[in-house]
């Protein structure tokens, strides 16, 4: 069997392992020259800073300082852990990860089975469930199956407010922040609820005159008096803020968006998937289209346990390639995605989120493992990562430092 790998991140670099286990013929198109996907640090911005029109979009959006919000121990492949550092904070660097992903690949001889320099232009359906697979070389590949892992961190979600064309300072997407130094003695605002936002406030907040952190609901988390917090933008006037709750945030200097990212899939044949207010669908599993079972997109949820996450899913998906376990038919696959779209519509206010994850990711993970005869979750990982949750809430500004063990 010869399958096409879209992307040389830590997705793509396990489902290339999976599939040299598989003992399948395995191609890895990846547009850059190195693997790791968006943990390559660059401190290049582009030209447009809500990201919308740049001249070149760029794929990475670090900042400059970031550390893992989840310990070594639970971003760890099962048989690829992280070198322990003893009495190392367990919340590592940017570059402690990409170098980690950079060994998986020389560990498991990887390297040859990557194109680099070679993105994927299209992705084609053809007879017999194959794949006519374009790249930027201008080559044609036939493939038996594609495994898509071109990740979700790339293209901005800037949600538009009225008068933003005429705000007098900058407007931003986090996607390019990458130090808070230009924030020095401003006045800035951040919008959005989830980590990035939490982050790049406590970070700017040291060198602001005064940060503002918007959000439509926050988090219990307790981010001191300094902060201000804030509801939601309605409109722009001059250099002010108008909220919906009518407060004025007057004189500000910077707005930053911190509203999440496109699924984006633009080397992909109409009509396999339809990508709908970020919700990708249908998709069994989220993995497979039931009309088109020899495709998968791997690492679509988010607010997850990644790699883990990844491994289990290419293990699922290699599985059954490789024929160790049987599909359900077509109708019955259909069945599933509509009664989950049922249940997402019904516990999910926003459509935008049906991809977020809560607890039912453990118990996603270990059906998917069940399915394919694959390890179950070890007996400490939910206990580990509900405790840094846990901890995540109490202390946001310090609490990586609180693990320190030689997990």
């Amino acid at each position: 069997m010869r399958v096409a790998v879209v992307g040389a991140g830590a997705a793509g670099l396990v489902a290339a392992r999976e599939c040299i286990r598989q003992g399948f013929e395995v191609r890895v198109f990846e547009k850059s020259d190195k693997v790791g996907g968006v943990w390559q640090y660059s401190d290049r911005v582009e030209d447009d800073l809500l990201g919308q029109n740049p001249k070149e979009q760029l794929h990475g959006s670090l900042y400059k300082s970031l550390r893992t919000n989840l310990p070594r121990m639970l971003m760890a492949y099962r048989d690829f852990p992280f070198e322990a550092d003893e009495g190392v904070s367990q919340f590592v660097s940017h570059e402690r990860v990409c170098k980690y992903l950079e060994d998986f690949a020389d560990h498991f001889g990887l390297r040859p089975v990557i194109d680099f320099g070679n993105g994927v232009t299209s992705v084609q359906s053809a007879a017999e469930g194959k794949w006519l697979v374009a790249a930027e070389n201008g080559g044609e590949e036939m493939f038996d199956a594609v495994i898509v892992c071109n990740g979700h961190y790339a293209r901005p979600r800037v949600p538009m407010i009225p008068g933003m064309d005429g705000f007098e300072g900058i407007l931003m997407h986090s996607h390019n922040y990458r130090v808070p130094d230009p924030f020095k003695g401003k006045r800035v605002a951040l919008f959005g609820a989830a980590a990035s936002a939490l982050d790049l406030s406590l970070e700017i907040n040291p060198l602001a005159e005064q940060v503002y952190w918007c959000a439509e609901q926050h988090s219990d988390i307790d981010v001191g008096d300094e902060i201000m917090r804030c509801g939601s933008p309605k409109s722009f006037g001059g250099k002010n803020l108008i909220l919906k709750n009518g407060e004025v945030i007057e004189e500000l200097d910077t707005f930053i968006f911190a509203t999440g990212y496109h699924y984006q899939f633009p080397f992909l044949e109409e009509g396999i998937i339809n990508v709908v207010d970020n919700w990708v669908h249908p998709l069994y599993k989220e993995l497979v289209p039931p009309a088109y079972p020899t495709i998968s997109f791997i690492g679509l949820p988010y607010a997850v346990i990644p790699f883990p996450l990844f491994e289990i899913q290419v293990k699922w998906v290699t599985r059954m390639l490789a024929g160790q376990f049987e599909l359900p038919a077509e109708a019955e696959m259909n069945s599933w995605c509509t009664e989950k779209a049922a249940w997402l519509k019904g516990n999910k206010p926003k459509q935008r989120n049906f991809h977020k994850k809560g607890l039912e990711l453990y118990v996603e993970m270990d059906q998917l493992a069940a399915e394919c005869s694959a390890d179950s979750l070890p007996d400490w990982f939910v206990p580990l990562a509900e405790t840094v949750r846990l901890k995540r809430l109490e202390d946001p500004a310090s609490y990586r430092d609180c693990f320190v063990s030689n997990l």
